[in-house]
């Protein structure tokens, strides 16, 4: 737990132009959120003007962040309802990531002594969730944490540090407790199985 504002790598002032940023999202976010089933193409539209980078990823509302700007999205992937993501520091998820129902993702904290958690400054730490990886349901990753490609996170876990490609990580605070074979997507194993027979 950081002390200090000081000790964080993001620290943003809070400022009426930051107020009037994190508004103009919310009201981008109440339209989005009140879409019907349907409007699937409104929906993606309607993301790229709220998310920093996001080409083809879906995203079920309800949908929750603060700023959007801050947050980019690789190619594919899908985020299923009650996805909050807190990006007062950049959050990037890559390709082909799926993300379970009611998962936080804090990259917004606050300094644990007083006298600095009251001062007028936004602090966070940065989040990156790699290739191919899933999310479990009611997850919740907090800043400063990296989850490798291809890696699973279980329903319910807290990740508060570092998690490897390739494993399998579960609890609170969330651990490895299995390493999967390799990285392969099921596109790659067909293109390999290709290769040994030729």
């Amino acid at each position: 737990m950081s002390m200090k504002i000081s000790d964080f790598s993001v620290q943003t002032e809070i400022t009426p132009e930051l107020d009037a940023l994190y508004d103009e999202c919310q009201e981008k976010l109440y339209d989005f959120n009140q879409t019907r089933p349907s409007e699937k193409i409104k929906r993606k539209a309607m993301l790229k003007e709220i998310i920093g980078t996001i080409d083809d990823t879906t995203i079920i509302p309800p949908f929750r962040c603060d700023l959007g700007v801050n947050i980019s999205f690789g190619q594919g992937g899908f985020c299923n309802y009650g996805l909050t993501i807190l990006d007062i520091a950049p959050v990037t998820i890559g390709s082909n990531v799926l993300i379970g129902p009611n998962v936080q993702i804090c990259g917004a904290s606050h300094p644990a002594l007083a006298s600095e958690r009251t001062l007028p400054i936004a602090c966070g730490e940065p989040i990156t969730i790699g290739d191919n990886s899933w999310i479990g349901g009611g997850a919740i990753v907090l800043g400063g944490v990296t989850i490798g490609e291809n890696t699973v996170i279980g329903a319910g876990s807290i990740v508060t540090k570092n998690i490897p490609d390739n494993v399998i990580a579960v609890g609170n605070p969330c651990r490895v407790i299995k390493q999967l074979p390799d990285g392969k997507t099921a596109k790659e194993y067909g293109e390999s199985r290709l290769n040994e027979n030729q």
